[in-house]
């Protein structure tokens, strides 16, 4: 992986806040000398704000409000003429008030945190993947920015190592978020995926039969 893939994945775990304290204080003084990885911050930061828009809304359950009113130990008091510093204290409890149930709606339980480790480049420079593993459950996600799904056609997800035969992983069926389960530890840095472009329902050899459209290096942290 060259210094551009590297730090293409740096930028986007920086936008994801997937970062320690002391690698995000490095970058943060980066992005003030470094133009071209402070473009690479903006192209992630536009790339994944429509994602927002693909979670579905979801209602307070009655355990939620239960928590919420807990955390914000409200109690009936006997109401009296507010002064302005009264006015500012109560402004900023509601403004707490409001953060915590934005928090316990949007994110009812913890999710498996997703590292992002590998980019998926093709011939359109704007088109890409972005693979990130949950290594606890062993999932690969695959999420594609500004990739268009082809017509009568499918997309197929490969794991290649070294000088073995391909691994069919699954067919790219959905233009945001593709989920595969990987059985075993199959990933490292000496992985490769790609993605290639085949007749509906996949391949019928071992490998590919069309062309590889798509492709990148696992790069693994730590």
């Amino acid at each position: 992986m060259n210094t551009q893939e590297q730090d293409a994945i740096l930028a986007a775990e920086y936008v994801l806040g997937l970062l320690d304290t002391p690698t995000r204080r490095q970058l943060d003084k980066r992005l003030n000398d470094d133009e071209a990885f402070a473009k690479q911050v903006l192209h992630w930061q536009k790339a994944f704000s429509g994602m927002d828009a693909l979670t579905p809304e979801s209602a307070p359950s009655a355990e939620v409000w239960q928590r919420i009113a807990r955390k914000v130990n409200h109690e009936t008091h006997t109401p009296t003429p507010l002064r302005p510093a009264a006015w500012l204290g109560w402004s900023l409890a509601a403004a707490l008030a409001a953060v915590l149930i934005f928090n316990m709606v949007t994110q009812p339980a913890p999710s498996p945190a997703l590292q992002p480790i590998a980019i998926l480049n093709g011939t359109q420079s704007d088109a890409q993947f972005v693979v990130s593993v949950d290594k606890s459950a062993r999932t690969l996600q695959v999420s594609a920015l500004n990739v268009a799904l082809p017509q009568e056609k499918n997309l197929q997800l490969w794991l290649i190592k070294g000088r073995e035969p391909p691994q069919a992983i699954g067919l790219i069926t959905q233009p945001g978020h593709n989920e595969f389960r990987l059985a075993g530890d199959t990933l490292d840095n000496q992985t490769t995926l790609a993605v290639s472009l085949e007749p509906v329902g996949g391949s019928k050899l071992i490998g590919p039969s069309g062309p590889i459209v798509f492709v990148g290096k696992v790069r693994l942290s730590g």
